[in-house]
């Protein structure tokens, strides 16, 4: 059991990584299966009981040779038993350039699980969610989006066999703090995810995880903020926003630099006007 004082004084000695990194997330979830199965299950609402499916995390590898069309590499790839396959993705875009760029992925995707020989109409039973955990707007209205493949002229879903489902992380963190009481399993879980430090972690998660459950997820979430290669990879996209930002500085600071002599050139012009 961790106990209040002990995560303070982790918080000092050890950097916490967020779970909103995608290194970070992938390293957590595929050391503590069972509740990410449950989450799964739960935040897409499969009515199946956990306990009688096998989630199968995939080698992450079979879909680099996607990664130009995807912009970058899918954070995690799982099926659930053999009819069902999930791609989760933990991403800081825009919401509206999100939902185009998955759409055309998903069908990439699905045209993948299309075997020579096989008829077309197979690939309406092969079942094909994107999650999209976004960690980067602020949606404090709403949780969630679902894309589907739309027919307009019937005014019916054409295929729903392939589906993106994009959370707003920021949401369930606003819940948690203002509405907590009629939170479900998966809504506390996405609310975790957002968690600032360590204490603020156990105390989310606390919630809806056992004991074992949490002291597995807390060890997991300890130990990465000791792994190299996560903390290069969080270096390294730290220092990338620092560049970033920076030149955004220094950006705004050329424009004012630029309007400000265009008015002292307005003013100049102004007072030869007079003097004529």
């Amino acid at each position: 059991m961790y106990t209040e004082e002990y995560l303070k004084k982790i918080n000092k000695k050890n950097k916490f990584i967020p779970l909103t990194f995608d290194f970070a997330f992938k390293y957590i979830m595929v050391r503590n299966t069972n509740i990410f199965k449950r989450f799964l299950i739960k935040t897409l609402q499969l009515g199946i009981n956990e306990d009688d499916v096998e989630l199968t995390i995939l080698d992450s590898s079979l879909w680099k040779s996607k990664k130009k069309e995807h912009g970058k590499t899918v954070d995690l790839n799982v099926k659930i038993d053999d009819n069902l396959l999930i791609t989760i993705e933990m991403n800081r875009y825009d919401f509206n350039n999100v939902k185009i760029r998955n759409q055309l992925f998903i069908e990439k995707l699905h045209t993948l699980q299309y075997e020579v020989g096989e008829e077309y109409k197979v690939l309406k039973t092969k079942y094909i969610t994107q999650l999209n955990l976004n960690a980067n707007d602020n949606y404090e209205d709403k949780g969630e989006n679902i894309v589907l493949l739309y027919d307009v002229t019937d005014k019916s879903i054409y295929n729903d066999s392939l589906k993106i489902i994009i959370k707003h992380l920021e949401y369930y963190k606003y819940l948690f703090y203002t509405d907590r009481k009629l939170m479900k399993f998966d809504e506390i879980f996405m609310a975790g995810l957002m968690s600032d430090n360590y204490e603020e972690l156990y105390n989310i998660m606390s919630y809806i995880l056992s004991d074992d459950e949490l002291n597995k997820l807390m060890e997991s979430v300890i130990d990465m903020s000791y792994d190299g290669f996560v903390l290069h990879e969080w270096a390294k996209e730290e220092m990338d926003k620092l560049v970033e930002e920076e030149t955004r500085k220094n950006n705004e600071r050329k424009q004012q630099k630029l309007k400000e002599m265009e008015e002292k050139v307005d003013k100049l012009k102004q007072e030869v006007e007079q003097r004529k």
